[in-house]
């Protein structure tokens, strides 16, 4: 039984095979059913197991292909709203295993834990009720020697920030600028932690034309002229 709240959700869903539909439904349900269990455990038997995995390894579903239909549903609930919040973060998904690592995995610390990194932007009503994702940014770091401290802090401060993992604020920065031009009656305000509080952010949110409104928790302390 296909939740209803998935079919919803899904409609617009265009995975170039109705089969593959149908089973991103399936699995959507077992997961939504069960969030914190294993895939096995949500699924609930060896076939619907088998069929999920098969599902996950088709080149044709993919991370763009799978969340197109909820980003498309969380504008329409966005464009309902008079003003919507977008916080963001980055979150670590953790897929370190004992023996054999998962392909496509990288380093998240100094070398002990292996997986990828997501940089996710909800939105939600003023009284915090969830609208949905609005973009969400997947990438892996690349695995080389480890640095010494001292080295690192010298190299990073030379570096532009277009070739640090800095610049996935710029560009979400950008994102909720598209969001907002595409809901023109809707006030978008962005929110982001410390990590968000860089020289380079704090100057491009404030540039014309201003099309949003931006929040970032203190990280340094500012100079300011009076």
């Amino acid at each position: 039984m296909i939740a209803p709240w998935v079919k919803e959700e899904m409609e617009a869903a265009t995975l170039a095979d109705q089969r593959l539909n149908k089973r991103l439904q399936a699995v959507l349900t077992a997961l939504g059913e069960r969030p914190t269990a294993s895939i096995p455990a949500a699924c609930g038997g060896y076939n619907e197991t088998t069929a999920a995995y098969r599902f996950f390894d088709n080149e044709k579903v993919t991370f763009e292909s799978v969340l197109g239909p909820h980003l498309q549903k969380t504008r329409e609930r966005m464009a309902a709203q008079s003003v919507v919040l977008i916080p963001q973060d980055t979150t670590e998904i953790d897929l370190t295993r004992p023996a054999q690592q998962v392909e496509g995995a990288g380093p998240l610390d100094e070398g002990a834990r292996r997986g990828v990194l997501l940089h996710a932007l909800c939105a939600f009503t003023q009284d915090g009720t969830p609208l949905g994702m609005v973009y969400a940014l997947p990438w892996a770091r690349e695995d080389k020697p480890l640095e010494p401290a001292e080295e690192r802090a010298k190299n990073r401060k030379k570096t532009p920030i277009e070739e640090k993992e800095s610049q996935r604020w710029m560009d979400t920065l950008n994102k909720c600028r598209e969001v907002a031009r595409e809901l023109s009656d809707t006030q978008v305000i962005a929110l982001a932690d410390s990590e968000a509080d860089i020289y380079e952010l704090l100057v491009a949110a404030q540039a014309e034309p201003h099309e949003i409104d931006w929040i970032v928790r203190s990280c340094q302390n500012r100079a300011f002229e009076t």
